[in-house]
């Protein structure tokens, strides 16, 4: 905090905060961190504490300026830090309203942060709240830290820090809350900092998309967050300090290339870059069929083309409703994998470098190939339990394996093999004595083969 701006921390104190990191409370936490923030400040830093949920239970009023803003004592604000007693609701809006009043009016410009571990549950809105007063021409930037919120939608505190012109970081540790704090300390409010906006479409319409600037070189993290589908907090906008960064944007919830990577970034003097990323999509439809036009299931991987990395997958069923199966894909170049589900072997077809186009639908379809095969295993006139396997015949590999029992529906064994020519060999289950059985057959594209093993006499 620079001499001639202060710096205005609003801490959440609601009883979520007894909730525990790896076994420590995390009000412990957060006193720890925040006295350690206070310790590496300018002698002459103007700071003050805003706390809510710390003094009554279910009380959305209860907001309260501890330290009103004043030249650092750092023993004084520390003491306080630690009497925080965390017990009630989250009135982050009603929080923010009287920072805003606390540093309004004071002729110069402030750092508001504010550290919360959930939503508001007293039913505000703080980026309204953030971006009027901006607008009334309060002097201040406002960073929100989300600390271990969990998987819960932060799309209300990602755009109050847009709204406040900050940053909004995620911290899921001591050592994660305090680069966080440390970071927005080290962005003067006093002097605009370079902007990175990030606007993310697809189809025609704002698209969901996190976005992560690293430093260039070090992968250090600088900033992020989520675009969402508003145009609240798309364009994300993100403040930067002057430097080189590499940025990555990836979409949430699609399929296909959802990630997109920009190098050499570079932010100067304060300026603004802007970034528009399109994940627009195309429909990639796949029918099966087998022996001239039967819907056939089988497995569809849709993979990266050349990478073999999965892009999506899914099945064709033997139903219209589903086959061809229909995958929505962000538009770029994919390989396709179709493996029969039915058919014994699992024989695959590969449809390399498709190209599936924004706005567009493309069509594969493969036809597989089978016969019927039933083996009957008896001894006279009993049916016996025996395994089966089915064996290619040119190149010695079993493609399938089954048992009989002795039930009718499960004696005779049946399988659904590609054309060609097979060994059968059965072994009994049970009889002492019986060498196993092996015999040649032949399968045609539709046919229906049937043998007979009879253990009977040897025979």
């Amino acid at each position: 905090a620079e001499t001639g701006s202060d710096l205005l921390l609003i801490l959440d104190a609601s009883g979520s905060m007894w909730g525990q990191i790896e076994g420590e409370n995390k009000i412990v936490i957060a006193r720890r961190v925040l006295k350690e923030l206070v310790g590496g400040l300018a002698d002459d830093a103007e700071v003050g504490l805003v706390a809510y949920g710390h003094r009554r239970e279910g009380d959305c009023q209860d907001v309260e300026t501890v330290v009103p803003l004043a030249r650092l004592d750092r023993a004084a604000l520390g003491g306080v830090i630690d009497g925080l007693n965390p017990k009630g609701k989250t009135p982050i809006t009603r929080a923010v309203e009287q920072a805003i009043e606390v540093v309004r009016g004071r002729g110069r410009p402030a750092t508001v942060i504010l550290v919360s571990d959930g939503l508001e549950t007293c039913g505000g809105d703080p980026c309204a709240a953030v971006k009027a007063a901006r607008q009334a021409g309060v002097d201040f930037i406002m960073h929100v830290v989300g600390f271990d919120v969990g998987e819960v939608d932060v799309a209300q505190l990602e755009c109050a820090a847009q709204a406040g012109g900050g940053l909004y970081r995620s911290a899921r540790s001591a050592g994660e809350l305090a680069g966080a704090l440390e970071q927005a300390v080290a962005l003067p409010a006093d002097e605009p900092p370079g902007t990175l906006s990030v606007k993310v479409i697809a189809d025609g319409a704002l698209q969901d998309a996190t976005v992560n600037a690293t430093v260039a070189g070090s992968g250090e993290q600088a900033a992020g967050g989520r675009t969402y589908a508003s145009p609240e907090t798309n364009p994300r906008v993100l403040p930067l300090a002057d430097g080189t960064y590499d940025v990555t944007v990836k979409a949430v919830g699609m399929k296909g290339e959802v990630e997109r990577r920009f190098a050499g970034i570079e932010i100067r003097g304060g300026d603004r870059r802007e970034l528009v990323v399109d994940f627009s999509s195309g429909e990639l439809a796949i029918g099966v069929t087998k022996n001239g036009g039967t819907l056939s299931d089988a497995s569809v991987r849709v993979l990266f083309a050349g990478s073999g990395r999965q892009a999506a997958a899914g099945r064709t069923y033997a139903s219209a409703n589903t086959n061809p199966k229909v995958f929505r894909l962000t538009a770029g170049d994919y390989d396709v994998v179709v493996r029969s589900v039915e058919i014994a072997g699992k024989p695959e077809q590969r449809f390399e470098g498709l190209t599936v186009e924004p706005g567009g639908r493309l069509e594969r379809s493969h036809e597989f190939t089978s016969g019927k095969l039933a083996v009957k295993v008896v001894e006279g006139e009993e049916l016996v339990d025996a395994v089966v396997r089915v064996v290619d015949a040119a190149s010695g590999k079993a493609i399938a394996q089954g048992r009989t029992y002795t039930a009718a529906n499960s004696n005779p064994k049946r399988f659904e093999v590609p054309p060609g020519r097979y060994r059968l060999e059965a072994r009994a289950v049970g009889l002492e004595g019986r060498p196993s059985r092996r015999l040649e057959v032949t399968v045609e594209t539709g046919g229906e083969v049937e043998h007979l093993v009879d253990f009977a006499g040897g025979g």
